[in-house]
């Protein structure tokens, strides 16, 4: 299936990006908040799945706005991932393990910086057209 690489569908694309990073890093810092409670399974969420789930829904979509009184049909980073239990070793008092959420959280961190600057440089990019075609 071709994916339509517009300019809105790449700031959609990064939006989702961003949202889904930050919800697994609530996600991931809720994991270590836990650190110490009796029985706590840790949860993740899956961030290509996640990706995959906005990218296919947002190609679907195929409605236009008319009319200002229509509700818009964009379902971009208002979508929640879903998190699921993770499969992990028993500790002792749980089944969390800081340095596997220290290597998530560094991860994600990565994902987010990432698209957040992907999306800034296009920002510029863009003011950098409005500015050169006012002249």
């Amino acid at each position: 299936m071709p994916f339509d690489l517009s300019f809105g569908s790449i700031f959609n694309m990064l939006e989702n990006a961003i949202g889904v990073a930050s919800q697994r890093q609530n996600t991931i810092s809720s994991n270590i908040s836990n650190l110490e409670t009796p029985g706590y399974k840790p949860k993740d969420i899956d961030f290509k799945a996640a990706m995959a789930k906005a990218i296919g829904s947002e190609s679907q979509i195929g409605l236009s706005k008319t009319d200002v009184g229509h509700i818009d049909s964009y379902s971009g980073s208002n979508q929640e991932a879903e998190a699921f239990e993770e499969e992990s070793e028993w500790n002792g008092v749980n089944y969390v393990s800081i340095d596997k959420m220290v290597n998530k959280m560094t991860e994600n961190n990565l994902i987010y910086k990432t698209a957040a600057e992907v999306m800034l440089r296009k920002i510029s990019l863009i003011k950098e057209v409005i500015r050169e075609g006012g002249r």
